[in-house]
């Protein structure tokens, strides 16, 4: 029902009127309350609504806004519940004053049925407005709230065991399924030290391919290596289970070394599933990847991290 949260929002307005300004005797002072009351509650609900929505200046968010309200233009959004919030207070001053200036009670009477229907016409017209409010706000609950804090973001394709590297680094509590494109937002945890915090993010998975071709979850991925990324661990899985071969996860690795001008730090996941073959290919890598830090134990990769960053006061300071 496209009325629905407009209807709930004047039945609470009214039924809060009907309670009020019981105790004047003069019918005039009683509808005079009534009236204020109906606006003021209104208009704080319409306020709460008019300061939810942020405009974001950081340009992380500002991308990541683009791409998730891309059917909602968030500034004309705001501007519209303020010129409501202004509609509502010129109809409520109008008849405020009619009232005061009436000692008919059959006038006084009619002026407070009238204001009931002019506020309840103006949120009904502008129901759209309250649906993509809500729109916005079920969106905005998702997005992450990222700490100035030095920042290591987990990439890699789908699968290879990015949210396990999180939860074992950080223990955070996320949830973890053997299928491409679990994580779909951002997951974020932190490692705790005495002198500082490190951020840890969970990336979605990405596919080797150009970023214009690449989805929304996909685009997520690439704005938190862009903006956030202080460092970047990229997640092999040599024992292919991810569904994806040694040779994507390279190209992929390739990829993000020509896009992003920022030290990557190479983490071989499934150590427990190696098999002869994995442990030779590592060895290939170790010897191939020489001028990369490598790890694939995640307790030695999270003491180098906080070592390594501990090193770089001016992340923190």
């Amino acid at each position: 029902m496209k009325y629905k949260f407009v209807e709930e929002l004047l039945l609470s307005a009214f039924r809060r009127a009907k309670n009020s300004g019981n105790k004047f005797y003069d019918i005039k002072e009683r509808n005079i309350v009534k009236l204020q009351t109906i606006y003021q509650y209104i208009d704080d609900k319409l306020e709460k609504m008019y300061n939810d929505i942020i405009l974001p200046e950081n340009k992380f968010y500002k991308e990541l806004y683009s791409l998730l309200f891309t059917d909602i233009d968030i500034k004309k959004l705001k501007e519209r519940i303020k010129y409501i919030r202004k509609i509502i207070k010129q109809v409520y001053l109008k008849y405020k004053n009619d009232i005061k200036l009436t000692k008919d009670k059959k006038i006084i009477e009619k002026y407070r049925r009238e204001f009931y229907g002019r506020i309840s016409s103006i949120l009904r017209r502008n129901w759209i407005v309250f649906k993509y409010y809500n729109i916005y706000l079920n969106r905005r609950r998702k997005i992450p709230n990222i700490k100035n804090l030095p920042t290591v973001v987990i990439s890699g394709l789908p699968n290879v065991g990015k949210s396990t590297l999180l939860k074992n680094l950080t223990g955070s509590n996320v949830k973890i399924e053997p299928y491409p494109f679990t994580t779909k937002d951002l997951m974020i945890g932190y490692i705790k030290t005495p002198y500082f915090d490190i951020q840890v993010i969970d990336t979605p998975g990405i596919l080797d391919r150009p970023i214009e071709e690449m989805n929304e979850i996909e685009r997520k991925s690439i704005l938190a290596l862009n903006y956030l990324a202080n460092l970047i661990i990229y997640i092999f899985d040599l024992t292919e289970t991810c569904g994806y071969s040694i040779e994507e996860q390279k190209n992929l690795l390739n990829m993000i070394k020509k896009i992003f001008d920022k030290e990557i730090i190479l983490y071989f996941s499934k150590k427990d599933l190696f098999t002869e073959r994995e442990e030779r290919i590592l060895n290939e890598f170790i010897n191939n990847y020489n001028n990369m830090t490598i790890f694939y134990d995640y307790n030695k990769l999270k003491e180098f991290l906080i070592s390594y960053i501990k090193n770089k006061k001016e992340w923190y300071i």
